[in-house]
């Protein structure tokens, strides 16, 4: 099942193995540099200090810069870290200290925190960490992780936060070259998914098969479709009798799908709620989705199990609507490690592949046996260039071709808000 094809000779592992301590003696260089810039600076403030200088330890970020070949941000940076860690992140401290976590990770745990008291900043941290290894992270989920648990332990300053946020929304365009321009902007997570979940829909059910356009090209299609009044993408097969040419009647609104826990939707005592495949949404842009959106109830309990399909449901191949929805739900995400495709694009795959042929003979179509996959990830499962195994709770454990063993977990608030 593992066999690259490419002819390895066993020494795979003895080479990731030499991966892993080179990404370690580069974080723990990262680290002494970090540690040298910021001594630098506190050594030049102390002098200053007692000439008493105007400003003590400006001039030292300049010196930095002009030394290194390094941008004074960068150096600014490098000292703003240094107090953080010393008064605020000790276990962030103590990893990129002995390399688990390098400069990328740190600086991602750094920046979510940094708007928090110290004392939440603390509280935060111990959580993440009490979670297990975080090594293996990227900064994207590194990410993700952190913004479930800040919502968890912040909540206040977390709305707060979001409030503020909002109003810092905007779209800008900027001119580029050979006609083209660049258009950019910061919205509400919960406003993005809503422009992105419609141009996904429009790319694929305004068209027909002969459209030869890419998908990021009818994307893009399809936000100028929007704004120019006519709200569909014109099909581009040339074809006279396209059947996509006639619009389809009673067109519903982008779905996107928000988690809440049960019991948080009374009034003034509801908790964040959940976008799968972003983050956290404040308590605000919940209750405003669900005043004004038609919505439909998905339950997903992490304490109280949903029962098993029936025998006659389980058998069959096909997924019932409700159980992919409720799938979606909990896995927020593809479920290969570190993929951050949403739910709603993915696949549903039978972890245990369903037998066609016999199939009370295992491969049964029950939540225990299923989890989303994106497109790409899910044939490589089908292929066997990888073992997946159910564990339980929906937890998943992926083995590699060359051994290493990855435990994956549901991206949703019914996981996290139960020990996350």
């Amino acid at each position: 099942m593992f066999d690259s094809g490419g002819g390895g000779s066993g020494n795979e592992l003895v080479d990731v193995a030499g991966l892993v301590e080179s990404k370690r003696a580069l974080a723990r260089a990262e680290y002494r540099q970090i540690r040298a810039i910021g001594a630098f600076h506190a050594a030049r403030v102390a002098a200053e200090q007692s000439a008493s200088v105007s400003m003590p330890g400006e001039s030292a970020a300049n010196e930095v810069s002009l030394a290194l070949g390094m941008s004074e941000g960068r150096v600014w940076f490098a000292i703003t870290l240094c107090e953080d860690l010393d008064t605020r992140l000790p276990l962030t401290d103590e990893a990129f200290a002995s390399g688990e976590l390098d400069l990328a990770q740190v600086r991602t745990i750094h920046n979510l925190l940094q708007n928090l008291s110290d004392e939440k900043a603390r509280i935060v941290e111990a959580a993440l960490f009490a979670r297990g290894p975080i090594d293996r992270l990227p900064p994207a989920r590194l990410s993700g992780r952190l913004r479930r648990l800040v919502a968890r332990y912040d909540r206040d300053g977390f709305a707060e936060r979001s409030a503020r946020a909002k109003e810092e929304r905007y779209i800008s365009v900027k001119q580029c070259d050979d006609g083209m321009a660049f258009l950019s902007g910061e919205l509400p997570s919960l406003d993005a998914a809503t422009i992105w979940n419609r141009l996904k829909e429009m790319a694929i059910g305004d068209v027909c098969a002969g459209d030869e356009r890419s998908m990021s090209q009818r994307h893009a299609d399809a936000l100028v479709a929007l704004a120019d009044g006519s709200g569909r993408l014109t099909c581009g097969c040339g074809r006279d009798d396209c059947a996509a040419a006639v619009p389809a009647a009673g067109k519903r609104g982008p779905l996107v799908q928000i988690v809440v826990s049960d019991g948080s939707v009374s009034a003034g005592g509801m908790t964040a709620g959940f976008l799968p495949g972003v983050g956290p949404l404040d308590p605000e842009t919940v209750r405003e989705a669900i005043a004004y959106s038609a919505t439909q109830r998905i339950h997903v309990s992490a304490v109280d199990p949903v029962e098993p399909a029936p025998d006659i449901a389980a058998l069959r191949y096909r997924i019932p609507r409700a159980l992919a929805d409720r799938i979606r739900a909990r896995d927020g995400v593809c479920r290969f490690p570190h993929c951050p495709v949403p739910a709603p694009s993915c696949d549903i795959d039978h972890t245990i592949p369903f037998d066609h042929a016999n199939p009370g003979q295992g491969g049964r179509t029950e939540e225990a046996n299923l989890a989303c996959l994106c497109r790409r990830h899910h044939r490589w499962k089908t292929q066997g260039r990888m073992a997946v195994q159910q564990l339980g709770d929906g937890l998943l454990r992926w083995t590699m071709p060359d051994g290493q063993v990855y435990d994956t977990e549901p991206d949703s608030p019914t996981f996290w808000a139960a020990g996350a």
